[in-house]
């Protein structure tokens, strides 16, 4: 008679989860699982990571530091740029003030050492030159080697090539002394800004991303995963930390054309979760406009055949709640 008890007992309890799950399906039920906005927080400078202030599963306020990045590198250039735009601005007031005695004592005296060079290098080439007049006519008498000439303009190639050179030279030493005593030109003054233009620009930048290399929290929330250690070299752009917005969660189901009538966008839903003791109320934010086939990776009822639409419900109520759970949502109330 107990055994007896036993499999009627069985009997009734099958028949009653019988009887849920087919009210279940009366119901309209949809499962989903729950989502969160995710935030990828990247470098926005390249560098090796100093320090990661943070943990995953942790709840941060916004404005938190999540990480540091080693600037070492970036405030040596800082302190480069820093003094190229203190020697700029030195240079632009030595232009506009006029040049200084001993500048200009050297300019003259570097003159008239190039134009010594320049009269020695002329005697030498004129030297040269009435050499090979001579060879040439002893040449003509056939007193001379070919070979002879040929060395003798070889001779005044050289002395000729020096004399260029030292005129170049003076040329400039000379520009030089007159750019001295008229003092400064206002293509001289334009270029000189421009250096100092150029410098703060670039100190600016490096201050930038110096300050870049102070990662926070864009958003409260939880960080979810930390893709690097302290140690690791990260290049700009790359996501250090990923962190969800717990505040902002959702399902997402998947709804048979022939029911996509039961339901309307911005209407409130009910859900509920094997896992909780309570009813939670979602708000419908999205139905999609075109229909597919049911995803392979949701629980559904329903045939994967059929042509459903995805539906994105938004929740009222999260507390409680975290991504990847999953719930219920009933499509005709109460659940």
């Amino acid at each position: 008679m107990r055994v007896k008890g036993i499999i009627i007992l069985l009997i009734i309890t099958l028949l009653m989860m019988g009887c849920e799950i087919n009210n279940k399906d009366k119901l309209d039920i949809y499962t989903g699982t729950i989502e969160a906005d995710t935030i990828n927080v990247s470098l926005e400078t390249s560098g090796s990571i100093k320090n990661i202030s943070v943990n995953e599963g942790e709840s941060i306020k916004i404005g938190k530091t999540l990480a540091t990045i080693d600037t070492t590198n970036l405030e040596i250039q800082l302190k480069k740029a820093k003094a190229g735009l203190k020697q700029a601005k030195a240079k632009f007031e030595e232009i506009i003030k006029g040049a200084r005695d001993e500048e200009l004592r050297k300019a003259k005296a570097k003159v008239a050492q190039l134009k010594a060079l320049k009269n020695g290098a002329k005697k030498t080439y004129d030297y040269r030159l009435k050499q090979l007049e001579d060879v040439k006519s002893l040449y003509n008498n056939e007193s001379v080697s070919e070979k002879k000439v040929n060395d003798s303009k070889a001779l005044v190639d050289n002395a000729l090539a020096k004399l260029n050179s030292v005129k170049k030279q003076y040329e400039g030493a000379k520009a030089e002394l007159d750019l001295i005593i008229k003092g400064a030109t206002d293509e001289k003054v334009k270029i000189t800004k421009a250096d100092i233009d150029k410098a703060k620009a670039q100190i600016e930048l490096l201050e930038y991303q110096i300050s870049k290399g102070t990662i926070k929290a864009p958003m409260n929330g939880v960080i979810e995963v930390i893709n690097y250690n302290v140690g690791e070299f990260v290049t700009m752009g790359r996501p250090i930390i990923s962190m969800i917005n717990p505040e902002n969660l959702w399902v997402k189901v998947y709804i048979p054309e022939k029911k996509l009538h039961k339901i309307k966008l911005n209407e409130k839903v009910k859900l509920s979760s094997d896992a909780l003791d309570k009813k939670i109320e979602g708000k419908v934010v999205y139905i999609a406009t075109e229909a597919e086939f049911t995803p392979k990776n949701v629980e559904s009822k329903e045939s994967k055949e059929e042509m459903v639409f995805e539906v994105k419900i938004k929740l009222i109520d999260s507390k409680d709640l975290k991504p990847g759970m999953l719930l219920d949502v009933n499509l005709e109330g109460e659940l």
